[in-house]
């Protein structure tokens, strides 16, 4: 049966013609709204107004209240019982910014679409599989090979392997090795252990052996010369031991010791730029030379981000302080004071993130003896300054903020929170001698963009990226991050002497 209704605003039926009893109902509705009319204009003032349903109460005002109606009083318009509903216009600034963002952002979502469709794809035909448990090729005894592959500004190419075995001797525990070698002939063995020991304890166990066979050196200080570039052979040993105490669920202390052997020798590449004839009479105490010692260092850290790999909000802060000791009769004595502060901002975008860290490190001499140059403060990981090599400036302290705007690039589905994130960087600081040098006019600047591949559930990061100032530009793939730094350092064989 075809429907009928009748439209009030036309005044006229819509479908058939309408049938008798359709017809009475219509006509009972018209006495009955004009008798209702009538009672209302005998009590209507000149400023008020009718309706169908009854008479306002409200002075030449179309939503004022209505006393007569079928669902009771309506009340009068208020702010609280009225809504003004209207298209505000796009402010000038926000067009002006939004426009070229969308422009840009055109090849972007094209190749993001690209991807996303490509792995819907490859997901549907089954090529993934099931995400293994841990990052890796599993063998027997519940091991993972990883391949090691990465591009440093000192060391190049590098290509080596990795292993893990999980619940190594117990649950939770794990052995962990690594072997590689680059292009330029910058070896590294090194391996480490870490065991659960109850009650919020862990302990860590690891060494290895580094050496880079074109070291950089440009000068002491936060203004040295990019022209007295230099080389020299860098040898870093170290073993030691590191136990962690969970004080509560989001704070920790670390006891960390280790024995190191630093040696600055003579290149065996670029030996007409070697450090000893770049700089003739201006050459570093410690080279050549060879520097051995204990380090004893105590930390307290505090972690509320919300999640590894892509946290929103919340944070990471430490503070620690090292207390070096030379064994090789020397008599050098030094404490270095470190603080990091991490901050996470959401953005007015889905998943758009600010991400803002400070660090600050300090070196202050107990005795008299001179320290070698190979154990000054500079920059290094995690402390970069990204757009410089590593190494490239060396001092009695150094200070630094690093900024990364990040958004998601692509994510997989149902992959454990697996995807890329792009990310645009700043990185502003120096390194001084005294606190008085600190000032605007030894600042540098750097910047840059990168890529990041993140699986928080599985602890697997990597970063590409290209860092950008005014001296060069620096390619960097690792499998790190500048942010939420991993801190097991001893157990992924990682050197000491560069984290402070």
């Amino acid at each position: 049966m075809a429907a009928e209704f009748f439209d009030i605003t036309e005044n006229r039926f819509h479908g058939p013609h309408p049938g008798p009893l359709a017809l009475m109902l219509w006509v009972m509705m018209l006495v009955v709204g004009a008798m209702g009319t009538e009672a209302a204009s005998a009590q209507d003032t000149p400023d008020s107004t009718s309706s169908f349903w009854g008479h306002t109460t409200s002075p030449a005002d179309t939503l004022g209240a209505f006393d007569g109606n079928l669902w009771g009083p309506v009340p009068a318009r208020h702010d609280s019982v009225s809504a003004h509903c209207a298209n505000s216009s796009r402010p000038a600034w926000e067009t002006a910014v939004m426009v070229p963002y969308w422009i840009i952002g055109i090849p972007f979502r094209i190749v993001y679409l690209g991807i996303d469709q490509t792995v819907i794809g490859m997901d549907k035909l089954g090529v993934f599989g099931e995400a293994a448990e841990h990052p890796g090729i599993k063998i027997p005894y519940d091991t993972y090979l990883m391949p090691v592959i990465s591009i440093g500004d000192l060391e190049g190419f590098t290509l080596g392997l990795q292993a893990k075995h999980y619940d190594f001797l117990g649950p939770g525990n794990m052995l962990f090795l690594h072997g590689s070698r680059s292009i330029r002939e910058a070896d590294k063995l090194s391996g480490g252990t870490l065991f659960h020991i109850g009650r919020g304890w862990t302990i860590q166990a690891g060494g290895g052996t580094e050496e880079t066979n074109l070291t950089r050196y440009y000068g002491l200080g936060p203004n040295s010369y990019n022209g007295d570039e230099s080389f020299y052979h860098r040898r870093v040993t170290w073993g030691g031991f590191e136990m962690d105490k969970a004080v509560g669920r989001k704070v920790g202390l670390k006891l960390h010791t280790y024995s190191s052997k630093v040696e600055a020798l003579e290149p065996v590449y670029e030996i007409d730029k070697s450090l000893g004839r770049v700089h003739g009479d201006e050459i570093p105490f410690g080279y050549p030379g060879i520097s051995t010692g204990w380090t004893w260092r105590l930390a307290l850290y505090r972690d509320n981000a919300d999640q590894r790999g892509r946290p929103r909000q919340g944070g990471f802060q430490s503070l620690g302080v090292s207390l070096f000791n030379a064994s090789d009769g020397s008599g050098l004595q030094y404490l270095t004071y470190h603080a990091n502060l991490e901050k996470y901002f959401p953005l007015w975008h889905t998943d758009r993130t600010l991400a803002v860290r400070g660090f600050f490190n300090r070196i202050a001499n107990v005795g008299n003896a001179d320290i070698p140059f190979t154990r000054l403060v500079t920059f290094q990981r995690p402390d970069e300054l990204r757009g410089y090599h590593s190494l490239r400036f060396y001092g009695m302290g150094s200070l630094g903020v690093s900024t990364e705007y990040r958004w998601p690039v692509w994510v997989a589905r149902g992959r454990n929170d697996l995807g890329v994130d792009a990310y645009l960087f700043s990185d502003i600081g120096q390194v001084f001698e005294k606190t008085y040098e600190i000032s605007l006019n030894n600042i540098r600047v750097t910047g840059g963009a990168g890529l990041r591949l993140v699986d928080s559930d599985r602890g697997f990061a990597a970063r590409f990226e290209l860092g950008l100032s005014d001296e060069q530009t620096i390619v960097r793939l690792k499998f790190s991050q500048t942010f939420q730094y991993d801190p097991k350092g001893l157990l992924y064989g990682k050197n000491p002497t560069k984290v402070y």
